[in-house]
């Protein structure tokens, strides 16, 4: 018994770790401000007086596609910025946004990795929630249900 819960406690232990080293550059504070151009050609900014999703995925990332569904569930209540990094050109994003049933007029196309470099991102997805004072106020690097977005979003909506 002692060694199975030994066992169970170094894999937390190392869980725990990996996801502190993933997050360790990410921003925090006041969130960079960026004006970048989405698919459908809006110009968005990192800035609002909304509550905002700053998601950063990859076509290529297995995980993300298994939580797209969350983000576009999220993005019909809520702002989403929809950064996809280092996916392609925008006609490969389009492409990819029309086969995986998503909207255009939130994804940006990330594919020099600026953004991803400006807030520190290297892993994906990784999830920023923004306050309508442009504060970080939470992180996530790996999976989110559908309710742990809607709760964060709401916390700091508040």
């Amino acid at each position: 018994m002692k060694k199975t819960i030994l066992q169970w406690l170094l894999i937390i232990i190392a869980i725990f770790s990996f996801r502190a080293y993933q997050q360790y550059d990410l921003s925090s504070g006041i969130v960079p401000s960026f004006n970048s151009k989405t698919l459908s050609g809006a110009i968005v900014s990192s800035h609002s007086n909304e509550a905002t999703l700053i998601h950063f995925w990859a076509t290529w990332c297995g995980i993300c596609q298994l939580e797209n569904d969350n983000i576009q569930t999220i993005s019909r209540d809520y702002r989403v910025l929809n950064i996809a990094m280092q996916s392609g050109s925008d006609a490969d994003l389009q492409a990819y946004a029309q086969e995986h049933n998503m909207k255009t007029d939130n994804i940006i196309n990330d594919n020099s990795g600026s953004l991803a470099k400006l807030l520190g991102v290297k892993a994906t997805p990784s999830s920023f929630f923004i306050s309508k004072n442009n504060q970080i106020k939470f992180i996530e690097v790996g999976y989110v249900s559908t309710l742990g977005y809607r709760l964060r979003l709401w916390w700091t909506s508040l």
